[in-house]
């Protein structure tokens, strides 16, 4: 009996330290963490690679909310005129001294389908973004910290009408 319960007991040490090692990875890298590229972000830095949280679950955001970057991005985007409609939808990271970088965009048509964007209109709209400078960083009593943000551009009749 003695040997059973050596027995039991080992394998439940050993499930969990395997549980607690993919928890712990799991929460590292999250799905569709944005890279550090020196090619595509070269001047870009983050404050800690290990730990960049998503928006939503910190307090990172704009001043003025998404209304105030809607009302300066549309204005600078105005003239920007796209083939089709769809979604263009930008990840970013805003980094612990209110920085944003790192830009990765998807295009999808109006089914949802990935589509190719022409570069320099991404390129004018990841301008147009770098040019907003009111950013709050995710932040508690301790410290500032890193995180994700994400931007959808909605394209209709050519142009951009809505982002949220």
């Amino acid at each position: 009996m003695k040997n059973k319960t050596n027995i039991f007991l080992l394998t439940s040490a050993v499930i969990a330290f395997i549980m607690t090692c993919w928890v712990v990875y799991q929460m590292s890298h999250t799905i569709g963490e944005l890279s550090a590229n020196s090619e595509v972000d070269p001047d870009f830095k983050v404050c800690n690679e290990d730990i960049i949280s998503n928006y939503y679950g910190m307090n990172t955001n704009y001043e003025g909310g998404k209304k105030a970057i809607k009302s300066k991005l549309l204005s600078d985007l105005q003239n920007l005129k796209f083939e089709s409609s769809g979604l263009i939808t930008f990840r970013f990271i805003v980094n612990c001294k209110g920085e944003i970088g790192r830009f990765r965009s998807l295009s999808t048509d109006l089914n949802l389908e990935e589509v190719e964007t022409n570069l320099e209109k991404l390129k004018s709209i990841e301008k147009a973004m770098l040019s907003l400078e009111d950013w709050n960083p995710a932040e508690n009593e301790y410290s500032s910290y890193d995180s994700y943000y994400v931007l959808n551009f909605k394209i209709r009749n050519h142009q951009i009408i809505d982002i949220f």
